[in-house]
């Protein structure tokens, strides 16, 4: 049989290679002749740690704009692609759609006072890797009363150090109000960082560089805050020309994205609708919006687990002891509401 189907037509099992002089390769990266300060931060473990603390403190407090300027100064040092990716990505492109029915909607709502909406911007757990395709972020969208938490006595502070509980007090009472929101625009560079080569800083000798933190390592750190950078930009223009319902408070943050970070946006302590809210207890179910602390990546050239395994760690909520990692930890932070 003639594999051919005519003069000049490929082999079926035909494979291209790139031309190495030609084509940037998805591993290698060109390290810079001197060292970008970042690389030199990042040499030690606790370093890195302070630096990013200060980028999740710069969004958790709103200042978007100065964590934009910091992230853009770092950038302009780097050259590799996920770099180029970053510099293209400007705030404009990111786009919260859908935020314009929300007034409309409550409006109509009949149930209680609407006072607090966590917006959560994450990853799905299960993605599908396929050639060409854009990996879009996914938005995990709630709406509450004061009935699942007195929102309206609570203080902007308050709130935050809620988030940060194992079970914050509102988990699982949503209210069911058909609202929907999407977010455009950050699909290229949230699919970059998910097939980054460059997500590991081992620091044993093995990343191929000496003296400096892997510059490719370090374009990917940034470019993870400025995707949730982005984000909270894109969500304070929304809020900004549409505004939030009366005596509404959002929770807004990134989970699972490399750049955790949790915000609150609105009025201190904006209206008390402790009247009319319910006194009934609540009941502690499964987290929709919690920060996760940062640590240091894991080595990935450990035995992976079996895929039964993770699926067991990724669904699973039973409790264990504090000295095991906590089962369902990644559930709750990628719950979705039941409606």
């Amino acid at each position: 049989m003639n594999a051919y189907r005519g003069v000049g037509a490929p082999h079926p099992h035909f494979v291209s290679i790139p031309d190495p002089e030609q084509t940037e390769g998805v591993r290698a990266y060109r390290e810079p002749t001197v060292p970008h300060p970042l690389q030199i931060t990042f040499l030690e473990a606790e370093n890195e740690y302070a630096w990013t603390e200060e980028m999740r403190s710069l969004l958790s407090s709103g200042r978007s704009a100065e964590a934009d300027a910091r992230l853009s100064a770092e950038l302009a040092g780097f050259d590799g692609a996920l770099a180029r990716l970053c510099k293209a990505t400007t705030a404009a492109d990111a786009v919260l759609e859908g935020w314009d029915d929300l007034l409309p909607i409550i409006a109509e709502w009949e149930g209680p006072p609407v006072t607090a909406i966590t917006l959560g911007f994450t990853n799905p757990p299960d993605l599908v890797f396929e050639p060409g395709r854009i990996e879009e972020p996914e938005l995990l969208l709630s709406l509450y009363s004061d009935e699942a938490y007195p929102f309206s006595r609570a203080a902007n502070s308050e709130l935050l150090a809620e988030c940060e509980k194992e079970l914050p007090g509102w988990l699982g009472q949503e209210e069911d109000v058909e609202f929907y929101c999407s977010l455009s625009g950050l699909g290229p560079l949230n699919t970059a960082l998910i097939h980054s080569k460059h997500r590991y800083f081992l620091r044993d000798g093995r990343d191929g560089v000496e003296g400096r933190a892997p510059g490719g390592y370090v374009e990917f750190v940034l470019g993870s805050w400025l995707l949730a950078t982005r984000f909270l930009q894109a969500v304070e223009r929304a809020v900004s020309d549409h505004g939030l319902p009366l005596g509404c408070r959002l929770i807004s943050g990134a989970v699972g994205v490399n750049a955790d970070f949790v915000a609150v946006l609105g009025s201190d302590k904006p209206r008390d609708f402790s009247s009319t809210a319910s006194t009934a207890a609540p009941q502690a179910q499964f987290a929709t919006l919690s920060m996760k602390p940062w640590v240091p990546r894991e080595d990935p050239t450990a035995d992976a687990l079996p895929a039964s395994t993770l699926r067991q760690r990724l669904r699973s909520s039973e409790p264990e002891s504090a000295a095991a990692p906590r089962r369902g930890f990644l559930a709750r932070l990628f719950h979705r509401p039941q409606r």
